[in-house]
This record gives C-alpha cells, structure tokens and sequence, in this order.
C-alpha cells in the first residue's frame, strides 16, 4: 500500500501496525511516513552528530555574512562592555576594597595576556555559541608570578575534551564524552588533551589525556535537555536553510556577474565561411581563441554594422517576480533557526515603527537575559569570582578579617550586565522615574539595569559637587572653569 508502517508491541507481546493516529503528527501515511525521527536520547543523538555540526558551524560564521552576523549580534547583546560584579558583603566598608581589588587584578586573569575578564567573557559568550560550549580552567599561579592575585584562566575550545572518549573505570566511575561522572551521576573531572587536536602540528593522543578535577574547570554550554552533557551549536536549526540560500544567493550573483559583459548580440542574414576571422566591430583579423573577446569601449557607443547585419539588445537582468519577498521569507527563516529577530540579523527595517521595534527588542531582550542569568552568570562568572577572592585572601592580596568563619557572607556579590541603550531617552528616563516614585521599581535596580551602582554613582556625583563648591554644572562649562564661573557670577 505504500504505507511506512510502525511495529508496536501488544499486551500479549503481538505487533501490532498503526497506520493512523488520533495526532496526524504521530500517523504513518504518505505524508508523515518518510520522516526520519529517531527515539534515541539526546546524547547519543548530539554527540554523534557534534564535530561536524561544530565545523560547519565554524566555517559558516567564517565565510556566511547571515550566520555571522546572528552570531555576533547575540554576542554583543549578551556581554556589550563586560558583565560587572558588586560586592554586598555585611560590612560595607569591606565592599569598595574587594571590588577595587578585582578592577586592578581582572586585567591579569588572561593566561595567554590578551584580554581583561570583560574581553574574555566575549570570547567564552562566543565560542558557547559558534562550537556548543567551551571550557574555562582556573590556573594557580605562585607569588613569584608578580601577579596581584596569583591566578589565571584558561579558555579552552570543545575539543579539548574528546567525545569519541568513553570508558568504566575500575572504582565505578564512567567517562562519557570526556567527562567523568560517580556513580551518583556528579561530574568528577574532565579529561582533555594536551592542546588543540585539531592545529597542524598538534601531537594530541587519546593515549595522551590529562584528568582535570571538576572543581578546577567551568563548562560552559546550555543544556537544552535533561541529562544533556554536552552543548549544541546556536545556528544547528538553521544551517541546511543557511547554506542551501548562501549558495543560491552566491549562484544568482555569479549569473549576474557573468551576464553582465554581455550587451547584446549581433545577427547576419547571410553568413561567409570567412566571416568569423574577422572582428564584426573593427573589422580586424582576430585569432580562434578571441571570439568571444569584446573591445574596450566607452559607455553609450552605438555601433556602425556591416551591410545586412543587426543588434538584438539584451534587456536589463530581471531576477524574476516575487524575488525580493521570496529573499525576505528565506532570511526570516534563518531568524527564526537562530532565534533572533529578522531585523537585527540582516539590518532592515525598512518596516518597523517605533512600537514594532520595542516589541521585537523587547523580546529579544529578555532571550538574552536568559543567557546572561542563567548560563553565563552562574557557570562562569560566579565560579570565577569565588576561585579569585578565595586566592586573594589566601596570598594576602587583601585583609578580610574572619574570613574563614564568614566566608558565605564574603562571598555574597551580585553581577551587573552591561545597561541596553534607551530606546526613547526621555519617555524611558521618565518612565522609571515615575516607577520609583510609585514602589514600583527600587532607585538600585534602575541604576543596575545599566550596568552601574547606585552608591558608586552617588560618591561620584559628591565628589563632583564638592570640587565645584556647590555650583551646578552648566552646560558647555568644564568642572575646571567652574571657580572661574563661580567668581564672575
């Protein structure tokens, strides 16, 4: 019958075949039959499939402008300037000295001495999205290193840590794509390689890893599914529909481009058997391997034909009814496959009004801050912070009296991401002014929604007033001219 038919075992242990389902979407028809869904879990069913989703992955964002583009604009939306952290430590007085102590220091946690924390966490926002994951080693350093906190961090590619490495070790533990589990399903460790297996003169070996306990390294991926132990790449939805338009995209210019020189075709009612030795337009002998070679001429020249010859213009290139909707729907497929609005994926917007583009903001706003509080924050971020200021009391880069005994409350920080930019500066700045005001919003949540501290800025603006001696800053006035303004008035 043509029928794909699915083999369901009955009570008495009979197969029984379904071809029709009370959900369509289940039915073993014509139409839903050939689809390809395994039941395997969502390990077996990524791993296998994760090195090539990561090298295409890879090579779309080097050479696809719409894949890079949906991956650098999460990127930027998701660290700006750099997530900050806040100490809230019981004694206040305590808090400017722990956080002047990770201004200084952050700018030596690079192990390779490129970037501060800010630059790295773009870098580990955009391998999680390029690759799956990555992963972050903290490094101990000794006093002798000349750092200020002696301790450093490693980002380290996904393929460190080996997917094809699976074993039981003889205490019970299993190893699972490169990472060790107990037996009550905790990680242990991570196993890894010595350097990137993938660069040319690479000597990496499965015989060759090196055990790395969990407590030392943060992984940092999303996991999408329970039990998921290892991350996807974000654009994995969207890569067929990806290449599959850049191709054709590419295809269509190449047309294009090699139309182009073509301006039309000249045509002869009779036609001598010498006639294709010579230049129909100059009239010069010209070589076999130059018959489609065209002159150079300028712009607008009409042409003197022969006797009995005639032009056939060629019209202008038309790329076809409904071509420029059809390129909008195959790019707003894409959006959606990388989860981000079609107008900050291509840059048109062309036709969104000003509530439009709150709305979609607005919601891609909030995908984003999923990612900040709920992978980079607490995988990253927060295991950084606590590795660092553990170490600096440690080495005695800072005085925290009875740290030992209360090492929660030390601990107790929060992280401010970099503020979005106001849409409308007035009708915003309003808004939360009024929602102060009201109970609604606290003047600390405003100000750490734009990446800042309310008490930092307040020192700030004291400061500010007391060099001026009380006089308001004008606009077009310096704070240095403001004595010299100060006494003229």
């Amino acid at each position: 019958m043509g029928y794909r038919r699915s083999p369901i075992l009955g009570p008495n242990g009979q197969h029984i075949v379904v071809f029709n389902s009370a959900y369509q979407g289940a039915s073993q028809g014509r139409r839903m039959g050939g689809i390809y869904a395994p039941s395997m879990g969502v390990n077996t069913a990524l791993n296998y499939a994760l090195p090539e989703l990561r090298n295409r992955s890879r090579a779309g964002h080097r050479n696809m402008p719409l894949l890079r583009s949906g991956i650098e604009k999460k990127v930027t939306n998701e660290i700006g300037i750099g997530i900050t952290p806040r100490a809230l430590c019981s004694a206040v007085e305590q808090r400017k000295t722990i956080n002047d102590l990770w201004t200084e220091s952050c700018f030596q946690f690079d192990v390779e001495g490129n970037l501060d924390v800010y630059g790295m966490q773009d870098q580990i926002a955009r391998a999680r999205r390029l690759s799956g994951e990555c992963f972050i080693r903290v490094r101990y350093r000794t006093p002798a290193s000349g750092l200020l906190v002696p301790i450093q961090f490693q980002v380290l590619e996904a393929d460190f840590v080996p997917l094809d490495y699976n074993q039981t070790l003889p205490n019970g533990n299993r190893i699972r794509a490169g990472i060790e589990f107990n037996r009550r399903g905790a990680r242990v460790a991570y196993w890894m390689y010595k350097e990137h297996p993938g660069e040319s003169d690479s000597q990496a070996s499965l015989a060759d890893l090196i055990r790395v306990p969990a407590s030392e390294v943060a992984h940092h991926y999303h996991p999408r599914h329970p039990g998921q132990i290892r991350g996807e790449p974000d654009g994995a939805a969207a890569m067929v529909k990806a290449y599959t338009f850049d191709s054709y995209d590419d295809a269509e210019l190449t047309r294009k481009q090699t139309r182009a020189p073509f301006t039309g075709a000249i045509y002869r009612e009779e036609f001598g058997e010498e006639d294709w030795l010579f230049d129909p337009i100059t009239g010069e002998e010209r070589s076999p391997n130059s018959i489609m070679e065209g002159g150079q001429v300028d712009p607008g020249t009409m042409l003197a034909l022969l006797p009995g010859e005639k032009i056939d213009l060629f019209k202008g290139d038309d790329t076809g009814q409904g071509y420029k909707d059809f390129m909008h729907w195959q790019a707003m497929l894409q959006a959606a496959g990388q989860d981000l609005p079609y107008e900050l994926l291509t840059g048109d917007w062309e036709k969104v009004n000003d509530r439009l583009v709150r709305a979609v903001l607005n919601e891609f706003r909030r995908r984003i801050q999923m990612d900040q509080w709920h992978l980079m924050i607490p995988q990253v971020l927060r295991w950084m912070y606590k590795h660092w200021l553990n170490r600096a009391v440690l080495y005695g880069a800072i005085n925290l009296p009875g740290y030992a005994n209360n090492i929660n409350d030390y601990h107790k920080h929060s992280w401010c991401p970099h503020g979005w930019p106001y849409i409308n500066p007035n009708i915003d700045v309003e808004a939360k002014l009024k929602a102060i005001d009201g109970d609604l919003l606290s003047h600390e949540d405003v100000v750490a929604e734009q990446g800042d501290d309310l008490i930092d800025i307040q020192e700030r603006n004291k400061a500010a007033r007391e060099r001026r001696g009380g006089v308001p800053v004008r606009r077009g006035v310096t704070e240095e001219n403001q004595q010299r303004v100060q006494n003229d008035e």
